[in-house]
Protein backbone atom coordinates (compact mmCIF):
# COMPACT_ATOMS: atom_id res chain seq x y z
CA UNK A 1 0.00 0.00 0.00
CA UNK A 2 2.62 2.48 0.63
CA UNK A 3 4.62 1.37 -2.74
CA UNK A 4 1.05 2.56 -4.35
CA UNK A 5 0.51 5.88 -2.65
CA UNK A 6 3.85 6.90 -3.09
CA UNK A 7 3.74 5.93 -6.79
CA UNK A 8 0.05 7.85 -6.84
CA UNK A 9 1.91 11.00 -4.98
CA UNK A 10 4.74 11.05 -7.45
CA UNK A 11 2.23 10.69 -10.55
CA UNK A 12 -0.04 14.00 -9.07
CA UNK A 13 2.90 15.81 -8.37
CA UNK A 14 3.95 15.09 -12.15
CA UNK A 15 0.34 16.32 -12.95
CA UNK A 16 0.62 19.54 -10.97
CA UNK A 17 4.23 20.39 -11.00
CA UNK A 18 5.65 19.18 -14.05
CA UNK A 19 8.28 20.89 -16.12
CA UNK A 20 5.93 21.81 -19.07
CA UNK A 21 3.14 23.59 -16.58
CA UNK A 22 5.26 27.22 -17.49
CA UNK A 23 2.49 29.21 -18.88
CA UNK A 24 3.11 31.36 -22.47
CA UNK A 25 3.20 35.20 -21.59
CA UNK A 26 1.99 36.65 -24.72
CA UNK A 27 3.20 40.86 -24.73
CA UNK A 28 0.20 43.43 -24.86
CA UNK A 29 1.57 46.80 -23.10
CA UNK A 30 4.29 48.55 -22.47
CA UNK A 31 6.85 47.26 -19.72
CA UNK A 32 7.87 49.07 -16.45
CA UNK A 33 9.25 52.69 -16.86
CA UNK A 34 10.26 55.61 -15.50
CA UNK A 35 6.23 56.67 -15.98
CA UNK A 36 4.33 55.22 -13.33
CA UNK A 37 1.12 53.73 -14.40
CA UNK A 38 -1.70 52.26 -12.00
CA UNK A 39 -4.33 49.89 -13.83
CA UNK A 40 -8.06 49.16 -12.80
CA UNK A 41 -11.62 48.20 -14.63
CA UNK A 42 -13.76 50.32 -16.51
CA UNK A 43 -16.45 50.18 -18.46
CA UNK A 44 -15.56 52.88 -20.96
CA UNK A 45 -15.64 51.28 -24.04
CA UNK A 46 -19.01 48.89 -23.77
CA UNK A 47 -17.89 45.66 -22.17
CA UNK A 48 -15.57 46.52 -18.89
CA UNK A 49 -11.69 46.28 -19.50
CA UNK A 50 -8.54 46.99 -18.41
CA UNK A 51 -7.11 50.51 -18.34
CA UNK A 52 -3.86 52.04 -17.80
CA UNK A 53 -3.82 55.94 -16.45
CA UNK A 54 -0.59 57.52 -16.36
CA UNK A 55 0.07 59.59 -13.32
CA UNK A 56 2.42 62.15 -14.95
CA UNK A 57 -0.62 63.49 -17.57
CA UNK A 58 -3.72 61.58 -16.61
CA UNK A 59 -3.91 60.00 -19.91
CA UNK A 60 -5.90 56.97 -20.08
CA UNK A 61 -6.06 54.31 -22.48
CA UNK A 62 -7.24 50.88 -22.91
CA UNK A 63 -4.63 47.79 -22.65
CA UNK A 64 -6.32 44.85 -23.67
CA UNK A 65 -7.18 44.21 -27.21
CA UNK A 66 -10.89 43.84 -28.40
CA UNK A 67 -10.44 40.25 -28.84
CA UNK A 68 -10.63 39.70 -24.74
CA UNK A 69 -14.25 39.10 -23.36
CA UNK A 70 -15.24 41.58 -20.67
CA UNK A 71 -13.11 41.92 -17.48
CA UNK A 72 -15.59 41.28 -14.59
CA UNK A 73 -12.98 41.00 -11.89
CA UNK A 74 -8.77 42.04 -11.59
CA UNK A 75 -6.56 41.40 -8.08
CA UNK A 76 -3.69 42.56 -7.66
CA UNK A 77 -0.57 40.65 -5.90
CA UNK A 78 0.33 42.03 -2.14
CA UNK A 79 3.36 43.53 -3.78
CA UNK A 80 1.58 45.25 -7.07
CA UNK A 81 3.91 43.60 -9.44
CA UNK A 82 1.23 40.96 -10.39
CA UNK A 83 -2.66 40.60 -10.99
CA UNK A 84 -5.11 37.97 -11.65
CA UNK A 85 -8.24 39.21 -13.74
CA UNK A 86 -11.42 37.13 -14.90
CA UNK A 87 -13.12 37.58 -18.50
CA UNK A 88 -16.53 35.99 -19.26
CA UNK A 89 -18.85 37.08 -22.31
CA UNK A 90 -21.38 37.66 -19.82
CA UNK A 91 -22.28 37.93 -15.96
CA UNK A 92 -25.22 39.00 -14.43
CA UNK A 93 -27.74 38.35 -11.76
CA UNK A 94 -30.28 35.56 -12.28
CA UNK A 95 -31.99 35.62 -8.79
CA UNK A 96 -31.66 34.38 -5.29
CA UNK A 97 -27.98 35.58 -5.08
CA UNK A 98 -26.72 33.42 -8.01
CA UNK A 99 -24.68 34.84 -11.26
CA UNK A 100 -24.82 33.23 -14.90
CA UNK A 101 -20.83 33.47 -15.92
CA UNK A 102 -20.30 32.18 -19.95
CA UNK A 103 -17.30 31.29 -20.70
CA UNK A 104 -14.87 32.33 -17.88
CA UNK A 105 -11.51 32.72 -18.61
CA UNK A 106 -8.61 33.92 -15.84
CA UNK A 107 -5.49 35.39 -16.64
CA UNK A 108 -2.16 36.28 -15.55
CA UNK A 109 -1.11 39.78 -16.04
CA UNK A 110 2.28 40.57 -15.42
CA UNK A 111 2.44 44.43 -14.76
CA UNK A 112 6.74 44.61 -15.00
CA UNK A 113 6.92 42.95 -18.24
CA UNK A 114 3.55 43.80 -19.64
CA UNK A 115 2.70 40.43 -20.76
CA UNK A 116 -0.38 38.50 -19.89
CA UNK A 117 -1.06 34.26 -19.88
CA UNK A 118 -4.47 32.89 -19.93
CA UNK A 119 -4.11 30.45 -16.90
CA UNK A 120 -7.51 28.54 -16.99
CA UNK A 121 -10.79 28.44 -18.96
CA UNK A 122 -13.84 27.14 -17.68
CA UNK A 123 -17.62 26.23 -18.79
CA UNK A 124 -20.23 27.76 -18.02
CA UNK A 125 -20.31 28.81 -14.00
CA UNK A 126 -22.11 30.00 -11.40
CA UNK A 127 -19.52 31.98 -9.79
CA UNK A 128 -15.66 32.30 -10.44
CA UNK A 129 -13.51 34.27 -7.58
CA UNK A 130 -10.13 35.37 -7.32
CA UNK A 131 -8.41 35.94 -3.96
CA UNK A 132 -4.64 36.00 -3.09
CA UNK A 133 -3.51 34.53 -0.04
CA UNK A 134 0.03 36.06 -0.34
CA UNK A 135 2.27 37.72 -2.48
CA UNK A 136 3.60 33.68 -3.44
CA UNK A 137 -0.24 32.36 -3.70
CA UNK A 138 -3.04 32.86 -5.80
CA UNK A 139 -6.45 30.73 -5.51
CA UNK A 140 -8.93 30.79 -8.24
CA UNK A 141 -12.62 29.63 -6.56
CA UNK A 142 -15.09 27.96 -9.22
CA UNK A 143 -18.95 27.29 -8.42
CA UNK A 144 -20.83 25.13 -11.32
CA UNK A 145 -23.81 22.52 -10.54
CA UNK A 146 -26.96 22.94 -8.40
CA UNK A 147 -30.54 22.35 -8.01
CA UNK A 148 -31.03 24.11 -11.79
CA UNK A 149 -29.11 21.49 -12.90
CA UNK A 150 -29.94 18.71 -10.57
CA UNK A 151 -26.63 18.43 -9.77
CA UNK A 152 -24.55 18.81 -6.13
CA UNK A 153 -22.73 22.00 -5.97
CA UNK A 154 -19.26 21.89 -7.09
CA UNK A 155 -16.84 23.92 -5.38
CA UNK A 156 -13.40 23.71 -7.29
CA UNK A 157 -9.79 25.94 -6.15
CA UNK A 158 -6.99 26.16 -8.40
CA UNK A 159 -3.80 27.57 -6.42
CA UNK A 160 -0.98 29.49 -8.80
CA UNK A 161 2.11 30.95 -7.95
CA UNK A 162 2.78 34.48 -9.18
CA UNK A 163 4.24 33.05 -12.58
CA UNK A 164 1.14 31.38 -13.49
CA UNK A 165 2.13 27.84 -12.62
CA UNK A 166 -0.40 25.76 -10.91
CA UNK A 167 0.60 24.38 -7.21
CA UNK A 168 -2.53 22.82 -6.24
CA UNK A 169 -6.31 21.94 -7.50
CA UNK A 170 -9.03 20.91 -4.45
CA UNK A 171 -12.44 19.88 -5.03
CA UNK A 172 -15.28 19.65 -3.23
CA UNK A 173 -19.02 19.13 -3.35
CA UNK A 174 -22.23 20.17 -1.44
CA UNK A 175 -25.79 18.49 -1.20
CA UNK A 176 -28.25 21.00 -2.02
CA UNK A 177 -31.04 18.49 -0.86
CA UNK A 178 -29.46 18.40 2.53
CA UNK A 179 -29.47 22.40 2.99
CA UNK A 180 -25.26 21.74 1.91
CA UNK A 181 -24.09 25.33 -0.20
CA UNK A 182 -20.94 26.66 -0.93
CA UNK A 183 -20.06 30.06 1.03
CA UNK A 184 -19.50 33.09 -1.03
CA UNK A 185 -15.99 33.76 -1.21
CA UNK A 186 -15.43 37.56 -0.45
CA UNK A 187 -12.27 39.51 -0.94
CA UNK A 188 -12.67 42.32 1.68
CA UNK A 189 -9.28 44.13 2.86
CA UNK A 190 -11.05 44.62 6.81
CA UNK A 191 -7.21 45.23 7.90
CA UNK A 192 -5.78 48.86 8.49
CA UNK A 193 -2.28 48.71 7.17
CA UNK A 194 -0.81 49.07 11.19
CA UNK A 195 -3.05 46.66 11.80
CA UNK A 196 -3.89 48.56 15.05
CA UNK A 197 -8.10 48.91 13.32
CA UNK A 198 -10.31 46.56 11.24
CA UNK A 199 -13.81 47.01 9.48
CA UNK A 200 -16.21 44.05 10.61
CA UNK A 201 -19.31 43.53 8.62
CA UNK A 202 -22.02 41.55 10.47
CA UNK A 203 -25.27 40.59 8.94
CA UNK A 204 -28.70 40.82 10.36
CA UNK A 205 -30.79 38.19 8.84
CA UNK A 206 -34.08 39.75 10.60
CA UNK A 207 -33.84 42.73 9.11
CA UNK A 208 -32.13 41.84 5.77
CA UNK A 209 -29.27 43.99 6.61
CA UNK A 210 -25.37 43.86 6.47
CA UNK A 211 -23.72 46.36 9.27
CA UNK A 212 -20.02 47.81 8.43
CA UNK A 213 -18.59 48.50 11.85
CA UNK A 214 -15.33 49.86 12.57
CA UNK A 215 -12.98 48.29 15.44
CA UNK A 216 -10.38 49.79 17.41
CA UNK A 217 -8.57 48.19 20.88
CA UNK A 218 -11.00 49.23 23.11
CA UNK A 219 -14.03 50.27 21.40
CA UNK A 220 -15.94 50.14 17.90
CA UNK A 221 -18.20 52.49 15.76
CA UNK A 222 -21.04 51.69 13.73
CA UNK A 223 -20.57 53.21 10.56
CA UNK A 224 -23.59 51.96 8.18
CA UNK A 225 -25.95 49.46 6.88
CA UNK A 226 -27.29 47.96 3.73
CA UNK A 227 -29.41 45.58 2.08
CA UNK A 228 -27.29 45.82 -1.26
CA UNK A 229 -24.46 43.58 -1.23
CA UNK A 230 -20.74 45.23 -0.07
CA UNK A 231 -18.68 44.62 -3.48
CA UNK A 232 -15.61 46.00 -2.88
CA UNK A 233 -13.74 47.52 0.74
CA UNK A 234 -9.82 48.86 0.67
CA UNK A 235 -7.99 51.03 2.95
CA UNK A 236 -5.71 53.80 1.76
CA UNK A 237 -2.11 52.74 1.67
CA UNK A 238 -1.69 55.41 5.23
CA UNK A 239 -4.49 53.60 7.15
CA UNK A 240 -7.02 57.26 7.21
CA UNK A 241 -9.57 56.14 4.80
CA UNK A 242 -11.33 53.54 3.97
CA UNK A 243 -13.46 52.91 0.51
CA UNK A 244 -16.15 50.84 -0.42
CA UNK A 245 -18.99 50.61 -2.77
CA UNK A 246 -22.33 48.39 -2.63
CA UNK A 247 -24.09 47.14 -5.62
CA UNK A 248 -27.81 46.18 -6.12
CA UNK A 249 -27.89 42.71 -7.43
CA UNK A 250 -31.99 42.41 -7.08
CA UNK A 251 -33.58 41.74 -10.69
CA UNK A 252 -35.08 44.80 -11.07
CA UNK A 253 -31.58 46.12 -11.15
CA UNK A 254 -31.14 43.89 -14.45
CA UNK A 255 -34.12 44.68 -15.77
CA UNK A 256 -34.51 48.37 -15.55
CA UNK A 257 -32.04 51.21 -16.70
CA UNK A 258 -33.40 53.62 -14.28
CA UNK A 259 -32.88 52.12 -11.02
CA UNK A 260 -29.80 52.84 -9.21
CA UNK A 261 -27.35 50.04 -9.34
CA UNK A 262 -24.15 51.01 -7.31
CA UNK A 263 -23.10 53.70 -4.53
CA UNK A 264 -19.41 54.21 -3.49
CA UNK A 265 -18.59 55.82 0.06
CA UNK A 266 -15.68 56.90 2.26
CA UNK A 267 -14.98 56.87 5.70
CA UNK A 268 -12.28 59.53 7.42
CA UNK A 269 -10.95 57.53 10.15
CA UNK A 270 -9.60 60.70 12.05
CA UNK A 271 -12.64 62.58 11.72
CA UNK A 272 -15.45 59.42 12.57
CA UNK A 273 -17.46 60.96 9.20
CA UNK A 274 -18.58 59.08 6.26
CA UNK A 275 -19.33 60.78 3.15
CA UNK A 276 -20.84 59.29 -0.21
CA UNK A 277 -18.70 59.99 -3.34
CA UNK A 278 -21.07 58.92 -5.98
CA UNK A 279 -24.32 57.07 -6.97
CA UNK A 280 -26.46 56.16 -9.63
CA UNK A 281 -25.88 54.15 -12.88
CA UNK A 282 -22.90 51.87 -12.78
CA UNK A 283 -20.64 49.29 -10.76
CA UNK A 284 -18.47 51.83 -9.24
CA UNK A 285 -14.62 49.85 -9.33
CA UNK A 286 -12.27 51.73 -8.07
CA UNK A 287 -8.34 51.48 -6.79
CA UNK A 288 -6.27 53.66 -4.90
CA UNK A 289 -3.42 55.88 -6.76
CA UNK A 290 -1.88 57.04 -3.13
CA UNK A 291 -2.64 57.99 0.26
CA UNK A 292 -6.14 60.64 -0.49
CA UNK A 293 -6.98 60.07 -3.83
CA UNK A 294 -8.89 56.92 -6.18
CA UNK A 295 -9.43 56.39 -9.76
CA UNK A 296 -13.28 54.77 -9.89
CA UNK A 297 -15.89 54.68 -12.86
CA UNK A 298 -19.73 55.56 -13.08
CA UNK A 299 -21.78 55.08 -15.98
CA UNK A 300 -22.35 52.23 -18.37
CA UNK A 301 -21.07 51.03 -21.60
CA UNK A 302 -20.86 54.28 -24.04
CA UNK A 303 -22.03 56.28 -21.00
CA UNK A 304 -19.18 55.33 -18.18
CA UNK A 305 -16.72 58.31 -17.55
CA UNK A 306 -13.60 57.91 -15.34
CA UNK A 307 -12.89 60.20 -12.49
CA UNK A 308 -10.24 61.25 -9.87
CA UNK A 309 -11.51 61.90 -6.18
CA UNK A 310 -9.31 63.19 -3.77
CA UNK A 311 -10.81 62.26 -0.21
CA UNK A 312 -8.79 64.79 1.48
CA UNK A 313 -9.86 67.78 -0.38
CA UNK A 314 -13.47 66.25 -1.40
CA UNK A 315 -13.12 66.88 -5.07
CA UNK A 316 -13.73 65.25 -7.95
CA UNK A 317 -12.03 65.29 -11.36
CA UNK A 318 -13.56 64.10 -14.40
CA UNK A 319 -10.62 62.01 -16.44
CA UNK A 320 -12.42 61.44 -19.58
CA UNK A 321 -14.54 63.09 -21.91
CA UNK A 322 -16.93 61.42 -24.68
CA UNK A 323 -14.91 63.67 -27.59
CA UNK A 324 -11.95 61.35 -26.35
CA UNK A 325 -13.06 57.84 -26.19
CA UNK A 326 -9.52 56.65 -26.39
CA UNK A 327 -8.78 58.50 -23.75
CA UNK A 328 -7.61 62.13 -22.24
CA UNK A 329 -4.65 64.35 -23.75
CA UNK A 330 -4.80 66.47 -20.13
CA UNK A 331 -6.11 67.30 -17.25
CA UNK A 332 -10.06 68.63 -17.40
CA UNK A 333 -11.47 70.45 -15.72
CA UNK A 334 -12.63 70.43 -12.08
CA UNK A 335 -16.10 69.84 -11.79
CA UNK A 336 -18.42 70.42 -8.80
CA UNK A 337 -19.36 67.99 -6.15
CA UNK A 338 -21.09 68.12 -2.49
CA UNK A 339 -20.31 64.59 -0.02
Amino acid sequence: MRIRAFILFIVLSILVFGCDRKVKKVAITHSLSSVEYVYFISQRDSLPSIYEINLNDYKIEKVLPDTFAGVWEIKFSPLGNVAVFKTADFEGTVGAGFFTIKNPKVYLFDIATGEVALLKTFEDSWSVKIRWLSSDTVEVYRISGGYQTGENFKLEIYGFDPNGDLLYVRKKEYDWRKGEFPEEILDLKLNAPDGKMKIEIREDSILGVKKIYLLGQFNEFEIFETKWKIEQLEWSPDGMYFVFRIVNITSEAVERSDVKTGEIYFFDVEKRNLYKISSGSGLFNFRFINDTQIIFDRGFEKNAEIYLYDLFEKRMKRLTNDQYPDGVFGIPKIWGFSA
